[in-house]
């Protein structure tokens, strides 16, 4: 995909697909954003549960890495949990400090992340916020999925929460990070029964 214009025209999304966790790949998306922070973007979409990019936010504003490290021992067992992300996070930290995370994924590590996020927002009396809504409306999609396994109900979350978080922004440009499956323009999902995440953005946003 050709790098963003000098300057990202508004309602401008760019989406990058990846195969997880290489080096390379994550150099030159990290690149990628910084050319697209430079031109004033400050949103960057991942293929992570919305209650996950919360904390990634949070980590974004704290003195330490004590939150990141946290979600790190979550992701065992995964293909994010290598040291190559963890270089890839703190060097956006490091140059692109305003950046706000918008996780659209369905709730992977529900049972960690999602729950220690939720207590933590019970903790700050906020058990009934918005914040606290979505992140149990999350938990509920990842139970789903884990309970079925069913790609196509994850591919079409997927696009919701993409949809939701989107519509907040008010047509400011983004760009995106999420696996290759996924960002196919005019490709199928993993399954090949539905329309992947990106040709349903199309479907509904053209080109």
């Amino acid at each position: 995909t050709p790098a963003p214009s000098l300057e990202a025209a508004p309602e401008e999304i760019y989406l990058y697909g990846e195969s997880h966790g290489r080096e390379d790949i994550l150099t030159r998306e990290l690149s990628l954003w910084q050319d697209c922070y430079a031109r004033g973007m400050r949103h960057l979409f991942v293929e992570m549960p919305y209650y996950t990019a919360e904390y990634m936010n949070r980590w974004m504003q704290a003195e330490d890495d004590s939150l990141l490290l946290a979600l790190y021992a979550d992701w065992e067992g995964t293909l994010q949990h290598n040291e190559t992300y963890l270089r890839f996070y703190r060097g956006l930290k490091e140059t692109c400090p305003e950046t706000v995370f918008h996780g659209t994924d369905v709730g992977h590590q529900y049972q960690s992340t999602g729950r220690r996020y939720l207590n933590d927002l019970t903790r700050q009396d906020l058990a009934d916020s918005e914040e606290a809504q979505l992140a149990r409306q999350n938990i509920e999609q990842g139970q789903q999925y884990y309970r079925t396994k069913d790609d196509v109900y994850r591919e079409n979350t997927m696009v919701e929460n993409f949809l939701r978080e989107y519509a907040l922004l008010n047509g400011e440009s983004i760009m995106g990070i999420y696996g290759a499956a996924h960002t196919g323009l005019e490709a199928l999902d993993w399954s090949g029964q539905v329309p992947c995440m990106a040709n349903q953005l199309r479907q509904t946003y053209g080109e």
